[in-house]
């Protein structure tokens, strides 16, 4: 038997063989390790993703199994930190050759150090010899360039092509790490080692809070600076539920960093290489404090940090919206279970102070509960008779404090406030509701319902929206702030979206003999918010530019009215598919256009031009633009040669999503009859022409 042989022992004068104590690439630079993870020398050198210690050949499979994802996620980190190293050298190199002589750092730093664990495998005399690599050629309007397969440049366009099919190729689904995330439990310890020097934890907090993200509605300022400091006197002292709140608010805004970097540069790359790493490392610790709090429980900081993780989740990064939707349910019935659906008057034993915070975060919830379900075309988690919450007051935080016993009389509403937004769109949830609950009803609402509920949204928009929060017709003054501007278009934004969702059965379904007159109208009112939507993008895209009003805030512009502006393109897009059906027999199969057809064009070819602009950095807007150039290529065509736009039947004929009277499903998804998610139409478009 195998077994049963012996090994020959070694030599007398040989030392016994010693457990590695020290991290892989300390061991390789001779350096003395402290054996923390990441070590010290790892961290001033800036390989913290590499520093990993040797197991020994006892270890068990289990082990080995635990080992394995860390070892996996760390790959993606060393690729980062290989490409970051090759920026630096290229950009201290003057010439493709010879090479300008490098910094001792950098010439200290050997493949083995990024990636310890590989070595260099050697060549058998009978190995067949590949051909060579034929480097890399660019072709540019500006001119053409080659680089030898040798050349830094070269070598760093396959790193980042293997970056891109190492994510391609990750089987780990996008969603909420709260339901997949790896590495979700940790000791406190643990936790704490990972808080980042004081210096860069100030940044980040300056920064969260200049945002105006969802701060303002959870978190009172002044009372959490309190917090903030007794933290930094003694850690060990401080809620875990609190230091989660602190990662998570730290998690938004290294994703912030990451949407306000210029990436026209190799320290740019750097930069976001950095930022990357810290937002997916915050998200972790907030999400592996949230479970040892037992986050189900409730508590204090509970809620505030599931909100802010899934504004970070959800909001900026647009993961799975199913993922949301069943988030924000859970953080719904967990804030019923602390009793915040009941208005705090109820109950003696709540402080004015807290009873004002309870009220902003339990309108917050209401708020985000809306919005994915609007998204998805499910119901609302809340119904109003189990609600009896007030509205939160016109105050800033400097004007009560947990000590106060009286609060004060709330602002005039023609003074801004950071809370005032929420406010605003807290009086809207009574007429989004009724209009998530029809678009959810398995039974058609009739004409006069949606009359109704479009009366009530008329009315609030009219009179219940703030002065100072209502968009004008003339131009803003320039004393007016950036970030007004933008929430004056948020609270704009979400009216006209609103009107298109409480129509757009009409627009799918259109004509019914029986209401021509009514479905026309509805058809209007479709077309008019979607082409005021849209001409929003145009001035946000137009003052989001170098040395626009709205430059600093670009990553707001971008990452918050998206989903609005898809929902106004695939109206207009379907309008224009099937443009023989809506318009007037008179003007039907002319060979000109109308005039609501022509404007409708026009918009989109604007839009068509902020997506294609927008595409380098975003492929969602890669995929519109590409379905808008199919669109207007074919009305364009059939405008020349007076036929009708090929209808595709984008909505009614899915292959892949039998919709009738009582919806369909798709991958075990459910979509209700007249709904239809505006990637999945442009998704559609993309397929019908083999695009």
């Amino acid at each position: 038997m195998a077994d049963n042989v012996q090994r020959p022992l070694p030599p007398p004068n040989r030392r016994r063989d010693k457990v590695q104590l020290s991290c892989d690439p300390c061991r390789h630079r001779k350096l003395r390790c402290d054996r923390q993870h990441p070590c010290g020398a790892c961290s001033r050198r800036g390989l913290t993703n590499s520093c990993n210690y040797a197991t020994t050949s006892s270890s068990t499979p289990d082990a080995e199994r635990s080992v394995a994802p860390r070892q996996s996620t760390s790959l993606h980190g060393r690729i980062s930190e290989l490409e970051s190293l090759v920026v630096t050298l290229m950009k201290g190199q003057s010439l493709p050759s010879p090479p300008a002589p490098k910094s001792p750092r950098l010439s200290s730093l050997s493949f083995a150090d990024v990636f310890p664990e590989i070595r260099r495998p050697k060549k058998s005399q009978n190995e067949a010899v590949s051909p060579a690599d034929p480097g890399s050629l660019k072709l540019r309007e500006s001119g053409t360039s080659y680089v030898q397969s040798v050349h830094w440049e070269a070598i760093l366009t396959k790193i980042r092509g293997l970056k891109e099919d190492l994510v391609t190729d990750s089987k780990a689904p996008p969603g909420s790490h709260l339901f997949y995330g790896p590495n979700r439990h940790a000791t406190r310890d643990e936790i704490l080692a990972a808080v980042p020097p004081r210096p860069v934890v100030d940044r980040l907090m300056a920064l969260h809070f200049d945002s105006y993200i969802i701060t303002p509605y959870l978190i009172h300022s002044k009372k959490f600076l309190r917090e903030y400091e007794t933290f930094w006197e003694d850690p060990s002292a401080t809620s875990i539920a609190w230091i989660g709140l602190m990662f998570s608010m730290l998690y938004i805004a290294a994703q912030l960093q990451t949407f306000t970097i210029d990436f026209t540069d190799g320290r740019a790359e750097l930069l976001k290489a950095e930022y990357l790493t810290m937002k997916d490392t915050f998200r972790e610790k907030a999400v592996q404090c949230l479970i040892l709090a037992r986050y189900t429980t409730g508590g204090p900081y509970i809620l505030e940090t599931l909100i802010t993780v899934l504004t970070g989740e959800f909001v900026l990064l647009k993961d799975s919206a199913t993922d949301g939707w069943l988030l924000i349910s859970m953080i719904l019935h967990l804030a019923m279970r602390m009793g915040y659906h009941r208005d705090p008057d109820h109950f003696p034993g709540i402080s004015p102070f807290e009873s004002e915070m309870r009220r902003r975060i339990w309108t917050t919830i209401l708020q985000l509960d809306l919005v994915f379900s609007l998204e998805m075309g499910l119901p609302r988690s809340a119904t109003d008779t189990h609600i009896d919450t007030k509205q939160p007051c016109n105050l800033r935080d400097c004007d009560f404090d947990e000590d106060t016993t009286e609060m004060p009389p709330p602002r005039p509403e023609t003074e801004w406030t950071p809370v005032l937004p929420l406010i605003a769109k807290g009086r809207l949830i009574s007429a989004l509701g009724l209009i998530c609950d029809i678009n959810a009803d398995i039974n058609p609402p009739s004409y006069d319902e949606v009359i109704k509920v479009d009366a009530l949204l008329e009315d609030l928009h009219n009179r219940a929206i703030p002065p100072v929060l209502r968009w004008e017709t003339m131009p803003h003054p320039i004393t007016d702030s950036p970030n007004l501007v933008v929430q004056r278009v948020s609270v704009e934004t979400s009216y006209y979206k609103s009107r298109i969702l409480l129509y757009r059965r009409a627009l799918i379904s259109y004509p019914v003999r029986q209401s021509q007159e009514r479905d026309r109208e509805s058809v209007r009112i479709c077309l008019d918010s979607a082409l005021k939507i849209l001409s929003f993008q145009q001035m946000l895209h137009e003052e989001s530019q170098p040395f626009g009003r709205l430059c600093q805030l670009r990553w707001k512009v971008t990452h918050i009215f998206n989903q609005d502006v898809l929902l106004a393109t695939s109206v207009l897009c379907l309008y224009l598919q099937d443009i023989d059906k809506f318009e007037l027999p008179e003007t039907a199969g002319q060979t000109t256009w109308s005039p609501k057809a022509e404007e409708i064009r026009q918009r989109l070819t604007i839009s068509h031009k902020i997506w294609l602009q927008m595409s380098t950095a975003s492929a969602e807007a890669g995929k519109v633009a590409k379905a808008l150039t199919i669109v207007l290529g074919n009305t364009e065509a059939s405008a020349e040669d007076g036929s009708g736009p090929a209808s595709y039947d984008f909505l009614t004929d899915f292959d892949a999503i039998p919709l009738n009277e009582f919806g369909g499903t798709f991958n075990n998804q459910y979509f209700p009859s007249g709904f239809y998610s505006p990637l999945t139409f442009f998704d559609n478009v993309l397929e019908t022409q083999g695009t």
